[in-house]
């Protein structure tokens, strides 16, 4: 990445300030991606065009860089910037040493420096030409509009390639968001740095931009805007929060108050939750299980293109915990070979009855005791947790949908058939718990309620010594 004196110098020389001192502090962070969630007139495009400027102009560490958008038009926003910075501003429109092209209709924009830097514009909608050498650098136009393929299949790969200097591409993915997506998912892994240091993210609502809206939050156009439109729009377009979007299932789901950080304790309850697949993923979830009812998902088994033996065999020999335990399964009812087969192999008993007449009444029954536990409590707690490690659970949670109603009929009933099979899992488990009893024993039934203090403590004691042999 450029040198941060080089790059304050290409921005004084363009005449560039930014607008603020956060959106300076973000020009100056280390982060190898950089994931910018912008309201509108923020000034998104503007930051990438000037950051990707800085780049090309660097004579010591000439790179290939690319400005992808989801179709030529996008991405020539950037471009149009970047081209005026060095043809005008500059004053290098007439250096016959710099190679230009500037057709929007043919998709054929690029701009190549004496320096053997070049830039080019992708479309996501052509991804062969997505396809060659390795990149210094990408700006990912309006990234939320982008499909997870663009980036993960494409683009992140041609960053991988070392330059010279043994440096690695960067990218910055500028957009307003649009829902909870796989940009949603990103903009996360950069909201820890500790866990994942390349990344790094920032939310940046219009009203930070004092230049376009010097009253800040209370600036009358933000107000007006305000009231005008409704509350999810208005979040989602000018406050750049993911909000929910119209048919969420999970709308109770917030990553505040439902992720955390939940050590294994070898005193409480831990079962399988479990749906199955082939090109499907296969789900195991360990989920633990207090005194007081509340499930804790602590660790997530997200597999495909194995047989059912085959997983039930990497459960069995996998590390685990001091005085690991599983006292019972439950999983989908449409699935009594894979229960079979992983209670054979496994020799835990797995509970996959239906649990109610019909499978929609299964369903909607299942979700209703989701939705049940995901609310917050008096205490102030979820009944239901997760780690921040399932990460493929947490991407599920958020985006499960009711499938979009065509026009001029009733929204149907059910969910949006795509990446949700960890939700699928959680649901199968908790119906069968408070439906059909799993788990259930003889000393459930003569000790109802709350277990006292004394009872508990020789409860966790007994369970040490039943499972230290684990």
């Amino acid at each position: 990445m450029i040198d941060l004196e080089r790059k304050q110098y290409i921005f004084d020389k363009l005449g560039y300030k930014p607008h603020s001192a956060k959106q300076k502090a973000i020009h100056d962070s280390d982060a190898r991606f950089k994931i910018l969630a912008c309201g509108r007139r923020y000034g998104k495009t503007t930051f990438g065009a000037n950051e990707l400027t800085a780049a090309l102009l660097d004579p010591e560490n000439p790179g290939r860089y690319w400005i992808v958008g989801p179709k030529y038009t996008t991405a020539e926003k950037e471009f149009r910037i970047v081209y005026f910075n060095i043809m005008k501003k500059l004053g290098l429109g007439g250096d016959k040493r710099i190679k230009k092209s500037y057709n929007v209709k043919q998709g054929d924009m690029m701009i190549q420096m004496p320096t053997g830097s070049l830039l080019e514009v992708k479309s996501a909608q052509h991804q062969d030409t997505l396809l060659g050498e390795g990149l210094a650098g990408v700006i990912m136009a309006e990234a939320a509009r982008h499909t997870s393929d663009t980036w993960e299949q494409y683009v992140r790969p041609a960053l991988s390639d070392p330059d010279g200097s043994g440096t690695r591409g960067w990218a910055i993915f500028t957009s307003t968001p649009r829902g909870y997506n796989w940009y949603q998912g990103l903009w996360r892994l950069g909201q820890n740095r500790q866990r994942y240091p390349m990344y790094e993210s920032w939310r940046l609502p219009s009203w930070e931009n004092h230049i376009i809206y010097p009253g800040g939050r209370n600036d009358p156009e933000i107000i007006d805007i305000e009231e005008s439109v409704t509350r999810q729009w208005f979040m989602q377009e000018v406050g750049a929060e993911f909000t929910a979007f119209a048919g969420k299932i999970y709308d109770e789901f917030d990553h505040d108050i439902h992720v955390k950080e939940i050590p294994y304790r070898s005193e409480w309850r831990n079962v399988w939750f479990l749906d199955y697949g082939f090109n499907n993923p296969f789900c195991c979830y360990d989920v633990m299980i207090d005194s007081d009812e509340n499930f804790y998902v602590w660790r997530e088994y997200q597999v495909s293109d194995l047989t059912t033996m085959e997983h039930a065999q990497i459960l069995k020999a996998r590390q685990n915990p001091p005085y690991y335990h599983v006292d019972w399964g439950a999983g989908d009812p449409r699935g009594p070979d894979g229960a079979n087969t992983l209670a054979i192999i496994t020799g835990v008993q797995i509970y996959s009855e239906d649990i109610a007449s019909t499978p929609h009444e299964s369903w909607s029954l299942g979700i209703e005791h989701v939705k049940r536990m995901l609310k917050v409590q008096p205490t102030g707690l979820p009944r239901l947790t997760i780690d921040p490690s399932c990460e493929h659970l947490i991407r599920q949670m958020d985006q499960l949908h009711r499938p979009d109603p065509k026009e001029g009929t009733n929204s149907m009933e059910g969910q949006y058939k795509h990446d949700d099979h960890g939700p699928d899992a959680i649901r199968y488990g908790i119906g069968q718990y408070f439906e059909n009893g799993a788990g259930a024993s003889l000393s459930d039934i003569y000790s109802p309620g709350r277990k006292s203090e004394s009872e508990t403590f020789f409860q966790n004691n007994e369970s040490l010594a039943r499972y230290g042999r684990y």
